[in-house]
């Protein structure tokens, strides 16, 4: 995958983009799940008391809470959606830092979290099933869909950055060397000039002044020597 969403959006925007907005949808789920972690008290409470506090709408009913078992399934999935949420929030600021300055390892927890958060949504979805609730079925199988779209970029990006990451370490490491290695030997040949003593130069020896060669007489046809 080299481009977000089909279209001329860069890898680095996408995450950019899926970061900012996992940010805001873990920070409105993590004040709703704190919301009903606080108001889950004071509903059973309410409850004991006679008179059912459920301003949202979203807590069990009074009969089931009175069993001991239900109420501490639903304090534990309460406090649980709570700490997964805010781990989200954190996450996905990690990944906005990690996109904006290339740092492939702070894509990672937000991947591993969004994963967990995917089998989840998937469980939820399958329970929906089995009761016949066919909107909250629509619901789990759309939110699959993007959240695995999400983690399918940031996975490209991931990889992009590693591939760069490594063509930057192997291409200096095969032709530095070789240039470090001839400054170091121009160095090494300057500092040895350095201590030699001033050179001087030899006069260049004068060439030896011959005496032309007598020629010898031409012998006469007698023999004799004139």
């Amino acid at each position: 995958m080299r481009r977000c969403c089909w279209c001329c959006i860069s890898l680095q925007k996408g995450v950019v983009a899926i970061g900012v907005i996992s940010m805001i949808c873990a920070t409105v789920l993590s004040v709703g799940y704190g919301a009903v972690a606080v108001t889950l008290e004071e509903h059973r409470a309410a409850c004991i008391e006679g008179e059912a506090n459920d301003v949202l709408g979203i807590l069990p009913a009074c009969d089931v809470l009175a069993d001991t078992s239900t109420l501490l399934a639903a304090r534990i999935f309460v406090y649980v959606q709570v700490g997964v949420w805010v781990l989200f929030l954190i996450f996905s600021i990690l990944l906005i830092i990690g996109a904006v300055k290339e740092r492939g390892g702070l894509l990672v927890p937000w991947v591993v979290l969004a994963g967990l958060v995917v089998g989840a949504v998937v469980w939820a979805g399958v329970h929906a099933a089995l009761q016949s609730r066919t909107l909250d079925l629509l619901a789990s199988v759309l939110a699959v869909v993007v959240v695995v779209y999400c983690c399918l970029v940031v996975r490209s990006y991931a990889r992009h950055l590693k591939r760069q990451a490594l063509v930057s370490v192997l291409v200096p490491s095969t032709y530095a060397p070789s240039q470090a290695c001839c400054r170091d030997r121009h160095t090494h040949t300057r500092e040895a000039l350095r201590d030699l003593p001033p050179a001087y130069t030899l006069h260049p020896p004068s060439p030896k002044k011959t005496s032309p060669k007598k020629k010898s007489p031409l012998p006469t046809g007698l023999g004799v020597k004139t």
